[in-house]
């Protein structure tokens, strides 16, 4: 762990750990996105398609650097692949501190982080001021009062930062932070991959596998260690939504009744 990028982290939301992405490794990448992914917007990462890609689970820098944050319970939560063609929140900023019910916050006690949904920006290409890039409000990811509206908007903002990146670095950034795309008239070739990361207990995005539950976890050490498997055919609505609906922040509703 680097005392400095913690620091920075904590001042600012993000840090940019400089060449994360090893030369030979970059360079499998780019032939691989070249010969595979440009024909569409965005690509969820398939690991299947070889070591090179696998790698971007935990690449030392990154790891160890999530692991002191997370302090080393944490899981990967999705990761896609965008071009410069990628625009978030149609080119407005997006998110602010304290989003607790979508696992979107930032806090500190006792020198010790303590944080929600994090996100990493793996460049493939350089992303300089000539292509659609990464800007955000520094330190928003710990304020105490709304976003106004003005500064909503990435154009003629006064807090705006922008954040370039040399090909094979690494932006790690707090979801809480409000950020989004600064979107640059004929932007050229942007190469990145978005990985999101979560603490271990939760999930942020509903996993496309999740089924409903079915039982609950047995008591520990109990005598009746087998824990019985229900059905919801008798269930209110509001009993089935507790009980079976599984865990994860984007896009769960509200108990309802």
């Amino acid at each position: 762990m680097n005392p400095e990028h913690i620091y920075e982290f904590d001042l600012n939301g993000y840090v940019v750990i400089p060449r994360a992405i090893a030369a030979p490794h970059l360079q499998r990448l780019q032939t691989f996105w070249t010969e595979h992914l440009t024909s569409r917007l965005l690509h969820d990462v398939d690991f299947d398609w070889g070591e090179e890609w696998r790698a971007l689970i935990d690449l030392d820098a990154v790891y160890s650097f999530l692991a002191s944050v997370y302090r080393s319970k944490f899981r990967l939560d999705h990761m896609f692949c965008a071009d410069e063609r990628f625009v978030s929140s149609g080119g407005n900023l997006h998110h602010e501190a304290d989003m607790f019910d979508e696992g979107i916050y930032y806090w500190v006690r006792n020198q010790r982080i303590h944080s929600g949904l994090m996100a990493v920006q793996y460049a493939v290409s350089d992303v300089t001021a000539t292509e659609n890039h990464f800007c955000c409000i520094p330190g928003s990811h710990r304020a105490n009062f709304p976003v106004p509206d003005r500064f909503r908007d990435a154009s003629n903002n006064t807090l705006l930062r922008h954040v370039f990146l040399n090909a094979g670095d690494a932006l790690v950034f707090s979801e809480a932070l409000v950020h989004g795309t600064y979107q640059v008239t004929n932007s050229r070739t942007r190469r990145s991959v978005f990985a999101r990361y979560m603490n271990n207990h939760s999930y942020f995005r509903k996993p496309l596998a999740h089924h409903a539950i079915v039982s609950l976890p047995p008591t520990p050490n109990h005598a009746e260690c087998d824990a019985p498997i229900f059905t919801s055919n008798a269930m209110t609505p509001r009993q089935r939504q507790l009980a079976t609906e599984p865990a994860y922040a984007r896009g769960h509703g509200p108990v309802r009744g």
